[in-house]
């Protein structure tokens, strides 16, 4: 990606999942995680009454709020601040999901055999949002690979050694002729 100085992009997409329907559900882990911990403290520390069935000692159930308020801190920054981003050029896709994937990656022009924009299921499919590049059961042998942020479009690649993969996109038009520009080699320029 060092070169795309020289390169004419064919398509650019930045997703962001702050910017996606899924938004929802941190704020749900984070009622969901800390309320509880938050009432425990106050019930022990200040009315006085041992929370719990087999309640701690006061430094414990403070050191437990405070590791899952970090973690759960930390967890809400990598979801906003995760991205996908996406470029088609000459050379071929470039995508990246930072916090996942922090370096460019490229899929050149001859590793694609077939290509198609498509509607997809993200949850039967893939098992949600985000990138699935792990085993997620029948999933991974089945659908291949996904880097997806919100809604039901995506790129599905075929490669020439069996494998798949989508990338989501919220411009499947403009995706769709960035790919016929790069696998018929045009040189033209998608504004």
């Amino acid at each position: 990606m060092k070169n795309k100085r020289q390169n004419i992009y064919y398509f650019k997409e930045v997703q962001l999942f702050a910017n996606s329907p899924v938004k929802w559900i941190y704020p749900l882990i984070f009622l969901l995680s800390v309320g509880p911990l938050v009432y425990g403290l106050y019930q022990q520390l200040v009315v006085g009454i041992p929370w719990g069935n087999h309640p701690g000692s006061n430094e414990e159930l403070v050191m437990i709020f405070a590791f899952v308020f970090v973690f759960i801190v930390l967890l809400g920054l990598a979801f906003f601040k995760s991205r996908l981003e996406v470029t088609i050029d000459s050379e071929g896709i470039h995508y990246r999901f930072p916090v996942f994937v922090r370096k460019w990656r490229i899929l050149k022009k001859d590793q694609i055999i077939r290509y198609e924009v498509r509607k997809y299921a993200p949850f039967l499919e893939y098992g949600g949002y985000g990138p699935k590049t792990r085993r997620h059961g029948y999933r991974r042998i089945k659908n291949g690979i996904a880097y997806n942020v919100s809604g039901k479009t995506g790129l599905q690649l075929y490669f020439a050694n069996g494998k798949k993969m989508l990338i989501g996109t919220q411009r499947p038009a403009a995706i769709e002729r960035a790919m016929r520009r790069l696998m018929e080699g045009e040189q033209q320029v998608d504004e």
